[in-house]
């Protein structure tokens, strides 16, 4: 959302949530507007298709021990039917599945889902993107497979490095 292009408008707010809104902005030392933007925000570029999905919220410990419960192999295979099914969602989105709409899609999982952070860099070896998470070596196993299959539907070639806490890619331009 480009905060130069902000509309006035009035809205009817119910009094508990903004009594909760007001006492957040306060915590995260930010205005009430910054807050109710964000939140409209995160609604607009995931939230809204996060519902469609019919995605689901667990705790990190609760997803934890879900994941550690998994062989590798089955693991890799949910991965992969995972990923097939969001290079659909992508395409849904943005219509189509380039690199950018790739990136945007990871962006927005970091921003809005929480699933890992993201960053993206430049080094000798070229632009790379960055994903870093705390829920170990599965959790790396399953993005590498997840993300990885959508840049094989969109037909990009991607170098993953993994670790316990990270899992790079470095599309092939």
């Amino acid at each position: 959302m480009n905060p130069s292009s902000d509309t006035p408008r009035s809205f009817r707010i119910d009094k508990k949530a903004l009594e909760v809104l007001q006492s957040e902005a306060r915590r995260q030392r930010i205005s009430l507007s910054a807050i109710v933007n964000k939140l409209i925000a995160s609604y607009v570029e995931y939230g809204r298709f996060a519902e469609q999905a019919h995605a689901i919220s667990l705790s990190q410990y609760t997803f934890s021990l879900l994941l550690n419960a998994i062989g590798d192999e089955d693991l890799i295979a949910a991965a992969e039917r995972a990923g097939k099914s969001a290079s659909g969602f992508v395409k849904a989105v943005h219509g189509r599945l380039t690199l950018l709409e790739i990136r945007r899609f990871i962006s927005d999982l970091s921003a809005h889902a929480n699933m890992f952070g993201f960053n993206e860099g430049r080094s000798i070896e070229g632009s790379h993107m960055v994903l870093l998470h705390e829920l170990g070596p599965k959790w790396s196993l399953f993005l590498s497979h997840y993300i990885g299959e959508l840049f094989a539907s969109a037909k990009l070639q991607v170098r993953t490095e993994i670790s316990d806490r990270s899992v790079t890619f470095w599309p092939q331009t």
